[in-house]
């Protein structure tokens, strides 16, 4: 924080952080500005509209620079070191499907478009070792078509609220503890997985006033009808599951399952939950009851390149096995790194699994210790 500081970057101060803690914010966008001032100023240069098409090695297997595309055709760039940082995999349908992460037609992209993969898929290409969880990725559910909305909304139209709604898929059951997790992107996930990436989150009207670490679900709700989403609201829940049927949702199978979800959370001997519900465990007592329907939206992959702690990426070849598992002595264990390759932020798998750390936060901290040593390697080379 006092390095962003020291190059004039605007930080508030100390603020409760949803139930974690206390924390600073910062303006993206005004960040970004001026960080890349302060390259301009150290001699750099930034190219944009510029893609990663492949690195450029030695003989010896170094990388040595890159190829580029652009508006001028392809290019390559000499470098001593080349540090990836392309942000992850999310904007390419075909690598979410080639890594376990279905619908990836379907999925909003909660983000910016340019996120493709370059990364990966150049670090493959001459070798480096990817991590588990390639299918884990971090999000928010969206408003469903035919909601309407822009880049500027991603925020405010997150329905953050799902760990204390109910979640149905469109087969009108539930298919995960809504409760899990370290907040909605949990819930996301698994909503991602279901027919259409697509649930409908009910709450009834207790809830929808009840703040979730500081959202409350009826305005969330209020944003996502204002931008044509799909919502219906009924003062019985026969009602609204009849409702749910002009979503394709089987009322007479949501009844059931809503039924059955009030009587095991009232303590009814005969109702057993499946899946359980360890946490937020409210029944859906009070009308109106509303229900939202959502699309599953990914803001950035979890799995990617595999690097050690000096973020030096690892060459898969000659490393041991990645697997928490392996019962090796840590004698026998070895990391082999391709020489003069580096990754940060979000195309560096295994930080954000499947619960949330942050994006910035490890973007912050992995690219300022792969500019160090990436430096410090550059260095050695032209001495």
């Amino acid at each position: 924080m006092e390095w962003l500081r020291g190059l004039g970057v605007s930080i508030s101060e100390p603020r409760p952080f949803m139930a974690y803690g206390r924390g600073r914010t910062v303006d993206p966008a005004a960040m970004t500005a001026t960080l890349g001032n302060q390259v301009a100023r150290r001699g750099g240069t930034i190219h944009l509209r510029t893609a990663l098409v492949e690195l450029l090695t030695d003989e010896g297997g170094a990388v040595v620079g890159a190829r580029v595309g652009g508006t001028n055709g392809l290019c390559p760039i000499a470098a001593r070191a080349v540090i990836l940082a392309t942000g992850g995999f999310q904007g390419n349908p075909d690598l979410l499907s080639r890594y376990g992460i279905p619908n990836g037609g379907s999925l909003y992209l909660r983000s910016n478009p340019w996120s493709t993969g370059d990364g990966l898929r150049a670090a493959d290409a001459v070798g480096a070792a990817l991590t588990p969880w390639l299918d884990s990725f971090y999000g928010h559910a969206l408003p469903a078509p035919p909601a309407r909305f822009g880049p500027d909304d991603f925020f405010a139209l997150a329905q953050r609220y799902g760990p204390v709604a109910v979640a149905l898929n469109l087969a009108g059951e539930r298919f995960v503890d809504e409760s899990a997790g370290t907040g909605e992107e949990t819930l996301n996930w698994a909503v991602a997985r279901q027919p259409g990436a697509t649930a409908a989150y009910i709450v009834d009207a207790a809830t929808a006033r009840r703040a979730y670490y500081g959202f409350v679900p009826e305005v969330a709700i209020d944003r996502a009808e204002a931008s044509g989403g799909p919502v219906v609201r009924a003062e019985t829940l026969d009602d609204l599951c009849t409702a749910l049927a002009r979503w394709g949702i089987p009322a007479g199978t949501a009844r059931r399952t809503l039924e059955g979800y009030n009587r095991a959370l009232l303590g009814h001997p005969d109702a057993d939950l499946h899946p359980p519900r360890k946490g937020n465990r409210y029944p859906l007592a009070e009308p109106p009851y509303t229900a939202v329907l959502v699309r599953a939206a990914i803001t950035f992959t979890g799995g990617g390149i595999a690097v050690d702690p000096h973020m030096r990426v690892l060459r898969r070849a000659t490393s041991s096995s990645l697997l928490p598992t392996a019962q090796a002595a840590a004698g026998e264990l070895v990391r082999h790194a391709i020489p003069g390759l580096y990754a940060a932020g979000a195309d560096i798998g295994g930080i954000n699994t499947y619960g949330y750390l942050g994006g910035l936060a490890a973007a912050l901290v992995t690219g300022r210790r792969a500019g160090r040593q990436a430096a410090a390697w550059a260095g050695a080379a032209a001495g």
